[in-house]
């Protein structure tokens, strides 16, 4: 079912194309650095929007629906972003699809930065006209719109992956259309391991392992902000012996 979030994307793609080719067109009578302007402002903004608009697919529905009557959600943490890195690196079509256009439009942003430090490199391009090289920098965000399908598809991949913790137990839940949904019960759990190195304790992320009293364990990757996860789980795991 992800390739279903796939072709959503690429639809997303065709239709911000379209809407970018009208602003390039409309923003000017002719070709000129006003509709680079336009043309490129449309791009990032349709971008950073559909990448937001990625961030929402979290399943919190079908979240309620698993949950068993009475039992809340008191906590709830995801995948953490360098997870997200590490997907799009191992994948040679994210890297070249989403890397290079955003490495584009980062050279495009030094560059407007540069121009308007120090405005004498604009006249040493265009010496008669040198807001024009400025505009026409903008250009360099169209790019984006090429990224959009596997930005949107590593990102909702990324974002749905949750974990919660209820007062009886830990949820690990993942998927787009088609998802996974397993429950560990914390009154099982008598130990709750973590080891991270320092990188780890600078970016806020780890491994948080539960031990079980069938001598069984769990372990939650690349959990966002493990210790405060794991000394959560460890509050409510405890509950029942106090």
């Amino acid at each position: 079912m992800r390739k279903l979030w796939r072709w959503f994307g690429r639809l997303a793609f065709l239709a911000a194309a379209l809407i970018d080719a009208a602003a390039f067109h409309y923003a000017s009578e002719a070709v000129s650095p006003t509709s680079f302007l336009a043309a490129g402002l449309a791009a990032l903004i349709m971008y950073v929007g559909l990448a937001l608009l990625a961030t929402l697919v979290r399943g919190r529905g079908r979240l309620r629906k698993f949950l068993e009557k009475g039992e809340r959600k008191v906590h709830e943490t995801s995948l953490h972003w360098i997870w997200l890195v590490r997907d799009i690196g191992k994948s040679r079509a994210a890297r070249l699809w989403i890397g290079i256009p955003l490495l584009v439009a980062l050279l495009g942003a030094l560059l407007e930065v540069a121009f308007l430090i120090w405005p004498s490199l604009p006249r040493m391009i265009r010496p008669d006209r040198p807001d024009d090289a400025l505009l026409a920098l903008f250009a360099l965000y169209i790019p984006l719109l090429f990224a959009i399908p596997l930005t949107m598809d590593h990102i909702a991949n990324w974002i749905s992956h949750r974990y919660v913790i209820t007062p009886l137990r830990v949820i690990n839940q993942s998927g787009i259309f088609s998802y996974h949904m397993h429950g560990m019960m914390l009154a099982r759990v008598v130990d709750v391991e973590q080891d991270y190195t320092l990188w780890q304790q600078i970016l806020n992320y780890g491994d948080v392992v539960f031990r079980e009293t069938a001598g069984q364990h769990e372990t939650l990757t690349c959990v966002w902000g493990p210790k405060r996860f794991a000394k959560i789980a460890t509050h409510y795991a405890h509950a029942g012996d106090t």
